[in-house]
């Protein structure tokens, strides 16, 4: 069951999921974030430092700007960028929809169990609130004073990256979705 974590605002900008250990190399300098710009879409991770981040390019085909809905489920998290009325129903499509067909990227290493997710135009030490479980947002409505990112504790170890692009379950629905899931050898 999916429970929701938290969110956090874009403006379009590139965000970033990655270990804490790795926050230090993050500075939000205008080669760092140009570069991201200039990955292939099929690209999901960038060096950073001696670690990985993974890269979650917000879908301009679902909305240049707004929400990335972020959700736990058991170990493995989600990340929802949705649009359609009502919005919670939009979020469930999303959710439940099957990860077949979904593009596989990078593996990320996490070997402290604390992830950050927060915007790559940011450097890795801002104190971005932790997330807490509460009630998946019913409504979309556009953000004044929202977080730009979040941490959150998962078990430590490798994730890999599963991206589904713009997707639309129906004719009044449409979503993109990143799912971090554990990797266990």
């Amino acid at each position: 069951m999916w429970r929701h974590i938290g969110r956090v605002w874009t403006n379009g900008e590139q965000f970033l999921v990655m270990d804490r250990y790795f926050l230090y190399a993050w500075q939000g300098e205008k080669d760092q974030v140009d570069a991201l710009a200039d990955l292939h879409w099929s690209e999901t991770a960038t060096q950073v430092g001696t670690g990985m981040a993974a890269v979650v390019a917000v879908d301009g085909a679902v909305k240049p700007e707004g929400w990335l809905e972020v959700f736990k489920n058991r170990k493995t998290i989600a990340i929802v960028q949705a649009q359609g009325e009502p919005y919670s129903r939009a979020l469930g499509k999303a959710l439940e929809y099957p990860a077949d067909g979904d593009h596989v990227g990078d593996v990320v290493p996490v070997p402290s169990g604390d992830m950050y997710f927060f915007s790559s135009m940011l450097g890795g030490d801002g104190d971005w609130p932790k997330a807490k479980p509460g009630k998946a947002p019913v409504s979309w409505e556009p953000a004044e004073d929202a977080p730009n990112g979040l941490r959150f504790d998962v078990p430590r170890g490798d994730y890999v990256l599963q991206v589904r692009w713009m997707t639309e379950p129906d004719g009044e629905t449409c979503f993109a979705r990143w799912l971090f899931t554990p990797v266990f050898i």
